[in-house]
């Protein structure tokens, strides 16, 4: 499969839904896509994990909520699902199952997840998502295991056949953020991706969510743009986003607020005023915007209290 990285992060694909839904009624509006954390827990314990904190009480969704919960999005008709954060999805007990029923239900599925728990057993399933990002971590036996304090090196590097083993039409990309470790080795992870069957690879500059001091420093920081610029000529911009990383000084998001180019900004969010997204969380509450999971003041409801799909419309 020809992936071309940039294609995929292209924002303005988002466009016709937004000029699709300006006509609706917002009352009837269902979201576009949902961002379903289930768990916290996980089976590794990254130093630069953005849950790093929170992970430590293992919560997760109860069967009973999930349940409940994929009906909903089946009814509502909601477009796609996105199994990511807090924990590893994959832990979930029935995770192959519930992801069957949101396929069969017209759903289409992502999963982001560490691929230790992968299984050739459910290629099948694999095959049949929009796409499945793995986290990567290093091409060093030693660094990997300083980051995840786990010994299943291999598996980040299996993934992709074990993916792709009953066919290749789900795209499979790599993520891997740069923390105080690994720095140093990204061009060899850049390589040993494109060598592993990934279709891309992303960069992501380790973000200090919780305030923990896992983020690069300044000198980290200039070692990281050095790195880049020393091997321009070597890298492929459809496969990797390496320049982009460079461009905004080794961070993962502009550092420039897109509103302060616009002569008369907009008074509230796309997003949130067309109600495009939900992120549902391993608590059971529901948020609009993903910076503000958590946080109880931006919280709609929970899912131990109502349903999603009255949370949705009330």
């Amino acid at each position: 499969m020809i992936v071309d990285l940039k294609t995929l992060v292209d924002a303005r694909k988002f466009i016709p839904f937004f000029v699709a839904r300006s006509a609706i009624d917002r009352e009837k509006l269902a979201p576009v896509a949902i961002e379903l954390h289930w768990t916290s827990d996980c089976n590794y314990d990254c130093v630069h994990c953005s849950y790093g904190s929170r992970r430590q009480n293992k919560g997760r969704l109860s069967p009973e909520v999930i349940d409940q919960l994929v009906n909903h999005l089946i009814a509502l008709q909601v477009k796609a699902v996105y199994l990511s954060g807090g924990g590893e999805p994959t832990l979930v007990k029935g995770w192959t199952e519930y992801a069957r029923r949101m396929l069969d239900g017209g759903i289409e599925l992502a999963l982001i997840t560490n691929g230790a728990t992968l299984k050739n057993d459910y290629a099948d399933l694999y095959s049949r998502m929009n796409y499945i990002a793995v986290s990567i971590y290093s091409t060093s036996v030693e660094e990997y295991a300083a980051i995840t304090n786990n010994r299943f090196y291999d598996r980040q590097w299996d993934a992709p056949n074990i993916i792709k083993f009953v066919g290749n039409s789900c795209i499979v990309g790599a993520r891997c953020v740069i923390n105080k470790i690994n720095y140093k080795n990204i061009v060899n992870i850049y390589e040993k991706s494109k060598e592993s069957g990934y279709d891309y690879v992303i960069f992501i500059p380790a973000i200090d969510y919780e305030g923990r001091g896992v983020s690069l420093g300044l000198a980290e920081q200039a070692d990281v743009g050095r790195i880049i610029e020393s091997h321009l000529d070597g890298i492929d911009d459809s496969f990797t986003n390496l320049v982009t990383v460079l461009s905004r000084g080794v961070h993962h998001y502009q550092t420039k607020n897109y509103l302060e180019k616009m002569s008369a900004p907009v008074h509230e969010c796309a997003a949130v005023g067309l109600k495009t997204n939900a992120f549902v969380n391993y608590c059971g509450g529901v948020w609009l915007c993903q910076p503000d999971i958590g946080n109880p003041e931006f919280k709609i409801g929970n899912l131990y209290e109502g349903n999603f799909s009255t949370l949705w419309g009330s």
